[in-house]
């Protein structure tokens, strides 16, 4: 089973899966922290493409979920559990063939040591946080909104600490990123914070920009 995210994007790849990072984990590959379990993956509704991703969660002991399928970012969702993994839920969002391609066209890219992650971009996924209209959703967004308006050199007020949070959050390098949200995921399952160091002291570049 895969322990870390570097072994799920590594595995995704080298099954030649067609995804995107969406959700909290794209929040936080974004830069900006939110504390998530989950990871969530928009997936190119190509059936050969969904079989290959099928494949790979049995292969490492993921199981779907019975009962009636979520929704999400205005597609169905499957949801696969692990009973043993930190990582233990991975959520599947299948888009509509044409909003496929539109995220797909808006798309960024980050890297992670040897690894080329492809995340829904900034734009589209203020777009889908907006449209959901939960609060935890619209307080994504604004974070998103928070973190371009810093990097375009918007000083902002002194004191406002979510401000603070993000422009020292995105200045971390993507596995610093990510061992910050598995040791959260840990700690939730009642493991030690500390994970098998598979991108531990890895330098990688924190963004990429987008495609």
């Amino acid at each position: 089973m895969p322990d870390t995210h570097y072994e799920i994007f590594a595995g995704l790849r080298d099954a030649r899966v067609s995804y995107l990072v969406t959700g909290a984990t794209a929040l936080v590959l974004h830069g900006v922290p939110r504390i998530t379990p989950d990871v969530d993956l928009a997936v190119d509704p190509n059936p050969a493409n969904i079989e290959r991703l099928e494949r790979l969660l049995a292969a490492w002991g993921y199981a779907e979920t019975r009962g009636e399928a979520a929704a999400a970012e205005g597609a169905p969702v499957r949801r696969f559990r692990h009973p043993r993994s930190a990582l233990d839920e991975i959520d599947v969002v299948l888009p509509p063939r044409a909003d496929a391609a539109r995220l797909r066209a808006g798309s960024a890219v980050v890297s992670l040591v040897d690894l080329e992650i492809p995340i829904v971009g900034a734009a589209d996924l203020i777009s889908l946080k907006t449209a959901s209209g939960t609060p935890s959703d619209r307080d994504d967004a604004a974070g998103l909104k928070l973190l371009a308006a810093i990097r375009e050199g918007d000083p902002g007020a002194d004191g406002e600490t979510r401000r603070t949070q993000i422009r020292k959050f995105s200045r971390w390098s993507v596995p610093a990123r990510l061992d910050w949200l598995l040791a959260s995921a840990r700690q939730r399952k009642g493991m030690s914070p500390e994970a098998r160091p598979m991108t531990r002291n890895l330098r990688s570049r924190p963004w990429a920009g987008r495609r």
